[in-house]
C-alpha cells in the first residue's frame, strides 16, 4: 500500500479540506533553510484574471477548489498564532496565496492560483504573450506550423513557464509547498507536512483542469499531451505516481541537508518529519514500485539512497545533498521520457490509491 502518515492522523478535516496553514515556496529570498523550490517574482505575476481571458473553464475549476480558498487560512486563529511567533505573515502568503504586485489582476480572492504552479507569466521576458502567439495574426493553435510550435514552446520554457510537458517541474512546485521547509516556521509550531499527501489523487480530483482542447470537457489528463504526443491518461497517472514519490524524497533530503547543525542534533520537528517521510517514500519506491517495472530511472532513484540512513537515525547531511541531486537527475530523465517509459506494471498501485480527492469540475 502507499506510504501513509507516520502519525496515523489525517491532515484532512471531516469536509476533506486541507488543514495545512503556512508553507514555503517563497516570493523573496527568506533563508538558507528553503532548500528546494522556485523563487516567485511577485512583480512578474499577472494574476488569475489574466489567464481567465483565454482559459475560462480552467479558471472556473480553480474557483471551486481548495487552492482558491487557502488564503483564508492566513487569518485563521492558527495562522495568526504562527505568524505572531514567526514575526509576520509574509511566509504564509508564499504558499497560501500567490505573491503579487498591486498591478497584477487577482481574481476575487487571491488564493493559490495559476502562477503558483505554472510560474509568473509577466515581466519583460515573461511567457504570457509567448505562449499564445501561434505564428502571427489570425493563426490559431490548430493551424500553427510544427516549426513554430517547437520554437514557441522552447521560448516559453526558457521564460520560466512550467508546462504539462515538464511534469517534474510541476510536481516539484507542488511538494515545495506541501513539505514545509522553513525551520523558523516549524519552530513557530507549524507542522512539516504529512506523509498522506498523495499527489496523483489530487491531480485527478479537484485540482484537475484539463480543458486545453475542449473547453466543455475536463479531460482525465492533459488533452494537449494526448493530441501532440499520444500520452493517454493512464500513462500520465503512472508517471505522476512515480515522479511524486521521487520528488517527495528529493525535497525531504534537500531540507534535511540544509538543517541548521543545532537543530540536527536535537528532537527537532523538521528533522523527524522530513527523515520519516523520506524513509516512507524510499520504501514505497524500493518495495512497491521498483520490483514491478524495469526502469533505469526508478532503479537510479532507489540506488541514490544506498548507504544513507533515513528515519530517526538520520545525520549525514552531505550524503543527503548528494542523493537529492541524483534523485533530481533520475526524475528529470523520467519526465523527459514520459511518453515512452513502460510503467504498465504499476496499474494496480494506481488503483490502490482510491478515489480522486475532491470533486472534479465539469461545466
Amino acid at each position: 500500500m502507499p506510504a501513509g502518515n507516520r502519525s496515523g492522523k489525517s491532515r484532512f478535516g471531516s469536509n476533506g479540506l486541507l488543514t495545512v496553514v503556512c508553507c514555503a515556496i517563497t516570493g523573496t529570498a527568506l533563508s538558507s533553510s528553503h532548500a528546494a523550490g522556485p523563487v516567485i517574482d511577485a512583480a512578474a505575476v499577472k494574476g488569475a484574471a489574466s489567464c481567465a481571458k483565454c482559459h475560462p473553464a480552467e479558471h472556473t475549476a480553480w474557483t471551486k477548489s481548495t487552492h482558491f480558498r487557502t488564503h483564508e487560512r492566513i487569518s485563521s486563529s492558527a495562522g495568526q498564532k504562527y505568524a505572531k511567533k514567526y514575526g509576520g505573515q509574509a511566509i504564509c502568503v508564499t504558499c497560501h496565496s500567490t505573491p503579487h504586485a498591486p498591478s497584477a489582476q487577482p481574481s476575487a480572492a487571491v488564493g493559490v492560483s495559476c502562477e503558483s504552479c505554472h510560474m509568473p507569466a509577466g515581466g519583460s521576458n515573461g511567457w504570457l504573450d509567448l505562449h499564445s502567439d501561434y505564428g502571427g495574426e489570425g493563426i490559431k493553435r490548430e493551424t500553427e506550423s510544427a516549426a513554430h510550435l517547437r520554437t514557441r514552446l522552447d521560448s516559453c520554457e526558457k521564460a520560466g513557464m512550467a508546462r504539462s510537458s515538464n511534469p517534474y517541474l510541476l510536481v516539484r512546485n507542488c511538494y515545495t509547498c506541501h513539505i514545509v521547509a522553513d525551520e523558523k516556521l516549524l519552530d513557530a509550531g507549524h507542522k512539516p507536512g504529512h506523509g498522506d499527501f498523495e499527489l496523483t489523487t489530487w491531480i485527478q480530483g479537484e485540482v484537475r483542469h484539463n480543458f486545453q482542447v475542449d473547453q466543455k470537457t475536463n479531460a482525465p489528463s492533459s488533452s494537449l499531451l494526448k493530441a501532440r504526443h499520444g500520452i493517454e491518461a493512464r500513462q500520465r497517472q503512472l508517471v505522476m505516481l512515480v515522479l511524486g514519490k521521487i520528488v517527495e524524497l528529493e525535497v525531504c533530503l534537500r531540507n534535511l541537508a540544509a538543517i541548521d547543525a543545532v537543530n540536527l542534533k536535537k528532537r527537532y520537528a523538521g528533522r523527524r518529519g522530513w527523515a520519516g517521510r523520506a524513509k516512507d517514500a524510499y520504501e514505497y519506491l524500493n518495495e512497491e514500485v521498483a520490483p514491478k517495472v524495469d526502469s533505469p530511472h526508478i532503479n537510479a532513484a532507489v540506488e541514490a539512497i544506498n548507504g544513507l540512513t533515513l528515519g530517526r537515525r538520520f545525520k549525514d547531511q552531505k550524503a543527503a545533498a548528494a542523493a537529492a541531486d541524483k534523485l533530481q537527475s533520475a526524475a528529470k530523465q523520467l519526465s523527459d521520457e514520459q511518453a515512452d517509459v513502460d510503467l504498465a506494471g504499476l496499474y494496480q498501485l494506481v488503483e490502490e490509491l482510491g478515489k480522486p480527492r475532491g470533486k472534479v469540475y465539469q461545466p
